[in-house]
């Protein structure tokens, strides 16, 4: 982390190359992608965090520098403070969980959207609907 609201993590160069095809693709550059999910990192807890797995080990993992501004980088502190977790890490699994596995994904609740587990939304659907309808 620098003074800058500059984070800079290592990724697997397939998931750095996914997240950057994503992010484009939405209209945003990395960056905003990236302080975008850290935005709705609070809606997990730490032991949710500490839950999610690691991407599979590459031999090639280039560093990607993110300015994601304060607000993102205290938010981030905060969830490594509480999971004891690297920030690095985080944002990996985060991103692993997000764009490859399918672990953790967007939903919206009422006019808000927020980060949930996969087993949490399946548990919600039985219970209003038991068929999965």
């Amino acid at each position: 982390m620098s003074g800058e609201g500059v984070i800079s993590i290592r990724l697997p160069r397939s998931l750095n190359v996914r997240f950057k095809a994503i992010a484009q693709s939405q209209g945003l550059d990395v960056h905003d992608a990236a302080r975008r999910l850290i935005s709705r990192l609070t809606s997990l807890t730490a032991d949710e965090l500490n839950t999610l797995k690691d991407p599979p080990r590459e031999s090639d993992m280039p560093r990607l520098s993110l300015y994601v501004g304060w607000e993102s980088v205290d938010s981030l502190a905060e969830a490594a403070y509480d999971s004891a977790l690297a920030i690095s890490t985080i944002l990996r699994r985060l991103l692993y969980a997000v764009l490859v596995s399918g672990q953790v994904q967007f939903v919206q609740v009422g006019e808000h959207w927020k980060l949930q587990i996969v087993s949490e939304i399946r548990a919600e659907k039985s219970v209003s609907d038991p068929e999965g309808n």
